[in-house]
């Protein structure tokens, strides 16, 4: 099975290729990264975010009518937030194969710190595994360091390792998904 990955062109660039390489080794599929052709919606102004179940949506019915059978995932720059969440840092659709990733609350800058890519990279590799961890049907996990973990602060993920742990490993290989 393939990922697909769409890249957003306000996302960071730069990152694709060590992105897709390090998601694919914590992943064990095959990665693979497009520029993103489709417009990012859901932009509600008096909260200056996009909601990612509208940008979903409209990802849904991008696969679905260009007939992509991979799971997708978009990259974009904005902050996202969903139906009573304050922000998101991703969100997946599992019966539809499609997530969010938002690097927007991953970077540094955002808390006032130095720009690191190494940091941004990590957590966006994270991110993106925690996501495409949904659309193969594993659930939040209540190991702290397992990439199943709900990250709720940008501490949170960066105290999650780039690995699942045993029980959600075992049900991922159980799949049939690898």
């Amino acid at each position: 099975m393939e990922i697909l990955v769409l890249w957003d062109h306000s996302a960071p660039q730069g990152l694709q290729l060590p992105f897709t390489r390090a998601l694919s080794g914590v992943l064990g599929l095959e990665v693979r990264v497009v520029d993103n052709s489709i417009p990012v919606n859901g932009y509600v102004g008096a909260r200056r975010q996009v909601d990612a179940g509208q940008t979903l949506d409209s990802l849904d019915i991008y696969r679905h009518r260009s007939g992509i059978s991979s799971p997708v995932l978009l990259v974009v720059s904005r902050d996202l937030f969903c139906k009573g969440q304050e922000f998101v840092f991703g969100l997946a659709r599992p019966d539809v194969g499609v997530a969010i990733l938002s690097t927007f609350r991953l970077e540094n800058e955002y808390y006032g710190l130095p720009h690191d890519d190494d940091a941004l990279l990590d957590r966006m590799v994270k991110e993106a595994a925690h996501e495409i961890g949904h659309l193969v049907s594993l659930h939040h996990c209540l190991e702290e360091e397992c990439i199943m973990h709900n990250p709720l602060t940008l501490e949170d993920l960066d105290r999650k390792r780039r690995h699942f742990c045993s029980l959600c490993e075992e049900k991922l290989n159980s799949g049939k998904f690898r």
